[in-house]
Parts: C-alpha cells; sequence; structure tokens
C-alpha cells in the first residue's frame, strides 16, 4: 500500500479523535476503519464503532480542550507507527504516546496505544 494513502488514512483517524462533534465524527467511521475495527490500550480492548465512540467520548471528556498532534506515519509491511502528542494548545506534548495501526481493505482494521509513562 502507498504511504501517502495510509498517511491519509491516519490523518483522518486523528481528525476523527479531535473531532468534539460526535455526529460528524461517528458518520466518518465508515470511512477510515473496518467494521470490527478496535483499539487496544492499557485499559482493555474495544471493538466496532459503537465502542470506538465511547472511548473516544471518554478521552475527550477527560482531557477538555486537548488535541492529537501526530508525527508522520512509519509504515512498514501493512504495520503503521504513529507518535504522538496530546494535550492544550499551549503544551500539545503534555502527554506523549505511539499507535500501532494495521490496515486491511484499504481500511484501518486496528490501533495499538502506548502512552509514555510521566518521569516528573
Amino acid at each position: 500500500m502507498d504511504v501517502a494513502i495510509v498517511q491519509q488514512l491516519i490523518d483522518h483517524h486523528f481528525e476523527i479523535w479531535n473531532d468534539t462533534d460526535a455526529a460528524r465524527r461517528n458518520a466518518r467511521f465508515a470511512q477510515v476503519y473496518t467494521d470490527n475495527f478496535y483499539v487496544a490500550d492499557y485499559d482493555g480492548v474495544v471493538t466496532g464503532y459503537a465502542a470506538v465512540a465511547a472511548l473516544i467520548d471518554k478521552v475527550q471528556g477527560g482531557h477538555a480542550g486537548f488535541v492529537f498532534t501526530p508525527e508522520p506515519v512509519a509504515w512498514n509491511h501493512d504495520i503503521g507507527r504513529v507518535t504522538w502528542g496530546y494535550g492544550p494548545k499551549d503544551k500539545p506534548n503534555l502527554i506523549r504516546g505511539e499507535d500501532i495501526f494495521t490496515i486491511r481493505d484499504g481500511k484501518l482494521a486496528s490501533a495499538y496505544v502506548f502512552i509514555e509513562k510521566n518521569k516528573e
């Protein structure tokens, strides 16, 4: 798969996660994610559009005004890696992490989320 197409998918993913309008955000899921897209993070695994939408609501609800600022994707044989910052505009890297994505049938199939532990 062409890395430019992968980058577009990743960009759309982060646009979805940054969008605070749930209806607009959820309407884009089918364009970006497979039907059984799942997110695996330290709290567990959520699968499917409704569960992912609830997770986004939870993340946004706990961090009002925060946005994801992703770096360009690193792509290697159907696996993508994206390092990102998450925070308010004046501290965009307050939280740092990395997502590992898989792609199937031209859409994101999974995201494995790693969050850097604060060393302060």
